[in-house]
């Protein structure tokens, strides 16, 4: 009996610490991972690991808990066009394109497809989330790649189409989805509180994308009460300018930026002084606002879509 009760008393001794500092895992008021106000880490590597790669200790390597930290495989995600574009998935040689994705600063050689095999093109910019880079003459549809210092390798998840020069448009409507030109009101010319129109309503789904008609220079890129959202594009060659106001949102062009015909300059909304979503269209003779003249542009919007 003295034995059980003493083998009895050695086993509750053992277990109570383990007890004692025992909590659950899960349970009331805990944050699931679903919801959780706390950004999940990625853990580091344990010390002595080395990923794949790990050839070229560059200076974006980063230590941690003295281990080394080793830059992450390059990732393309997309490819756009920026410059002598037939629209931004659709490049010509000679184009200039913006290769997106991941850990792409320390991509060395971007390479491309040709009749006889491959063409390896340096950068032009470069960082972590995007690469610039020239098509070379030569350049067929296919493939692109990237390779880094390392020797590691990744490729485009599409494939680059590459277009003749004389398949870049020269005019192209303005609103890419469906649209109405509307009632009287929406007319150039129709009374307003003070004033008379000076543009072309366009009815169409908030978020609609806008695109530039022709080659142009962007003038202005800014907010107004009435107008909402706008930019002001200079044609180029020409003495006239284009408004698109109560975009959505403020456009992502630059003021001086140049832009093909067909690149996106942003999207309808109904910012500004506006009763619904719509593009509202000025065409003007001259300088904008500052000496220039506006036209009715019906006429002209409606030849486009001939």
């Amino acid at each position: 009996m003295l034995v059980v009760l003493g083998f009895l008393a050695l086993t509750f001794i053992v277990l109570l610490p383990a007890q004692a500092g025992a909590a659950y895992l899960d349970g009331a008021g805990t944050a699931s991972l679903e919801n959780s106000p706390v950004d999940p880490v990625d853990p580091s590597p344990a010390p002595g690991t080395v990923s794949e790669g790990a050839g070229d200790a560059s200076s974006s390597a980063t230590t941690s808990g003295g281990g080394i930290g080793v830059p992450g495989l390059p990732v393309i995600t997309r490819i756009l066009c920026l410059r002598q574009c037939v629209s931004a998935s659709r490049a010509t040689r000679g184009a200039i394109i913006a290769v997106r994705g991941n850990n792409l600063n320390r991509v060395t050689r971007v390479i491309f497809r040709s009749r006889n095999g491959r063409i390896r093109a340096r950068w032009r910019t470069r960082s972590v989330g995007a690469i610039r880079v020239t098509v070379p003459r030569g350049t067929v549809k296919g493939y692109l790649s990237v390779v880094d210092t390392g020797g590691n390798r990744a490729r485009s998840p599409r494939e680059l189409r590459i277009y003749p020069i004389s398949s870049i448009p020269v005019e192209v409507f303005p609103v890419r989805g469906p649209f109405s030109f509307g009632s009287s009101g929406s007319r150039f010319g129709a009374g307003r509180p003070g004033h008379i129109h000076q543009g072309q309503d366009l009815s169409a789904s908030c978020g609609t994308r806008l695109v530039s008609i022709k080659r142009a220079r962007v003038l202005y890129n800014e907010w107004d009460d009435g107008g909402g959202n706008y930019v002001v594009l200079h044609n180029i060659g020409t003495n006239t300018n284009f408004v698109f106001m109560h975009m959505i949102r403020r456009s992502p062009l630059k003021v001086g930026q140049v832009v093909g015909a067909g690149a996106p300059i942003g999207r309808v909304g109904t910012t500004g002084s506006s009763s619904g979503c719509h593009l509202h269209f000025e065409y003007w003779v001259g300088p904008w606002q500052t000496g220039g003249s506006p036209i009715d542009p019906l006429p002209y919007l409606k030849s486009l879509l001939g």
